[in-house]
């Protein structure tokens, strides 16, 4: 029996490594359905409504968009659009649309078709996307011939061009839309570079390769079968058995093992995404109306035990902006850990002794973990931290509220890499509601709104990301949030899935991956 048990223990304890292999293929190959999963379901095909993370994954491997983001960075690229221009005062896009572009069902896109896309967004009330459009001028969206575009602005925005990359911009037939009515969510007429060949709504979806799509010969997936609703832990054992091709974001058991395994290292796929994390103060309420006490808090914060919790996968930040984005001020360091210069701070402000404050988080395993770890830290340099736990629905609407929580956990992604998407959206005065804030500090500098005002307008990419770098420093010296931290985002892919890392912005974009099969099209046994 004894030794039966050591067998076992020997055996439970093997390593792990993949079952297959690449081929051994020099170029991309055409062939083979990828396999992948997601936890939640996709919720809705409509890209007018689309605005969750799974149902966007699927949009825009359906729709294709004026312009777009190269398939491994966040360069802007000529997708459906041959070319665009701007007007040297920055208020007037021109977009040209490349000759012969087609529908998945082979109709033709017409720039009154983009023109009538963005109306929709417009005046859909369920679409989270107009506001992105405020800039635009009355009457300003029009389509002078089929294949020009021209949007014209009321006030200088030099991010617009990032806002065309959303799939929300997508071309939409106005007779198709009206056809489906309420089956729009699912009637898909598509210019990706797929389509939806089947859907059964929270079990499977299945999309195929568009021969008509524009850029068809870099598409080298036949096609995408993806199940829905599979936990994680499932998904990383199908994977394991071959099943899935890709598992995204492991649970941190699963991603420990799998970054221990010589043999699977390689596979790990990672990526800085656009987001960010911490604690937002609303500096209109004591005691984070003192600058000295939200910097003591900034001193006291230990972002090594952040980073730590997250097993490594995380980056400190310094401010809003992500790594990799214009305008971030890569020489500017992080806060650092120093519980002195945090207890100093406090007393020079008045609480010598320290003080109590409460803060608010969500009801999630790893915010309160990391709520917990911020109150060990805030403890050592006296400030004595309650936390309330609150549902997701319920801190939605309190911390967005003035006589909301006065200090909270925070977190934004961004819809696109720009700093307006980050530092406008967050800190400009402009911002400031009494009811769902989106600036939920209530954080107004009259000098940082000059200077996003003026980076707004800025057409020279150089000078504008100059403009951003002052006001990172502005904000990083006034310090309305506790930094925390950059999440990045992990996938683990089969040693046959080839060109292929989530993308900064799509996270999944399979649009150009593909399957390292033998000359057969079948996976190679290692």
């Amino acid at each position: 029996m004894r030794i039966l048990l050591v067998l076992a223990l020997v055996a439970c304890n093997a390593p792990r490594g993949p079952q297959y292999r690449g081929a051994g293929n020099g170029s991309p190959r055409a062939g083979g359905t990828l396999h992948i999963a997601t936890k939640d379901p996709v919720r809705t095909l409509d890209p007018t409504i689309e605005y969750d993370e799974v149902s966007n994954i699927a949009v825009h491997m359906l729709f294709e968009t004026l312009v777009g983001y190269d398939p491994h960075s966040m360069a802007i690229e000529p997708r459906l659009a041959e070319r665009w221009e701007v007007s040297p005062d920055g208020l007037v896009y021109r977009f040209s649309l490349r000759e012969g572009v087609v529908y998945s069902d082979g109709t033709p896109i017409v720039a009154g078709d983009v023109a009538y896309s963005l109306e929709r967004a417009q005046t859909t009330e369920d679409s989270p996307f107009g506001s992105m459009l405020g800039d635009v001028a009355k009457d300003g969206i029009t389509a002078p011939d089929a294949r020009t575009l021209e949007v014209r602005l009321a006030r200088p925005n030099a991010a617009f061009v990032y806002v065309m990359t959303m799939p929300f911009t997508t071309p939409q037939r106005r007779d198709h839309v009206a056809r489906a009515g309420e089956q729009i969510r699912r009637d898909v007429l598509g210019s990706g570079p797929f389509v939806l060949a089947a859907w059964r709504e929270g079990e499977r979806i299945e999309l195929r390769k568009n021969a008509r799509y524009w850029n068809a010969a870099k598409v080298y997936l036949d096609g995408i079968d993806w199940l829905e609703n599979i936990p994680t832990d499932t998904q990383f054992m199908m994977f394991e058995r071959g099943e899935l091709d890709t598992v995204d974001r492991p649970s941190a058991p699963d991603y420990l093992w799998i970054a221990g395994q010589a043999a699977w290292k390689p596979s790990i796929r990672h990526v800085a995404n656009m987001n960010v994390y911490g604690s937002r103060m609303n500096v209109r309420r004591k005691p984070f109306d003192d600058r000295r006490v939200r910097q003591a808090l900034n001193y006291a914060f230990n972002k090594a035990h952040v980073v730590k919790l997250l097993y490594g996968d995380a980056v400190p930040a310094h401010g809003m902006l992500p790594p990799g984005m214009s305008g971030r001020d890569d020489a500017l360091p992080p806060y650092p850990h120093d519980p002195a210069k945090a207890r100093a701070l406090l007393a020079e402000a008045g609480y010598a002794h320290g003080l109590d404050v409460d803060y608010v988080t969500i009801n999630d395993e790893l915010a309160s973990r990391l709520a917990a770890s911020l109150q060990a830290d805030l403890a050592e340099v006296g400030v004595r931290m309650r936390i309330e736990v609150m549902s997701l629905a319920s801190f939605g609407t309190a911390y967005g509220k003035p006589d909301g929580p006065a200090f909270s956990y925070d977190g934004w992604v961004g819809d696109f890499p720009d700093p307006v998407n980050f530092i406008d959206a967050k800190f400009h005065s402009s911002a400031i509601a009494e009811e769902n804030s989106p600036n939920e500090s209530f954080y107004a500098n009259p000098e940082l709104d000059a200077l996003l005002d003026r980076a707004r307008a800025e057409v020279d990419p150089a000078r504008r990301a100059e403009l951003y770098t002052r006001a990172e420093r502005i904000l990083y010296d006034d310090a309305p949030w506790i930094w925390g931290y950059h999440q990045m985002v992990s996938e683990v892919v089969q040693p046959y899935v080839m060109d292929y890392a989530p993308h900064p912005v799509w996270n999944r974009d399979y649009s150009t991956t593909w399957l390292d099969l033998d000359a057969q099209g079948r996976r190679v046994a290692r």
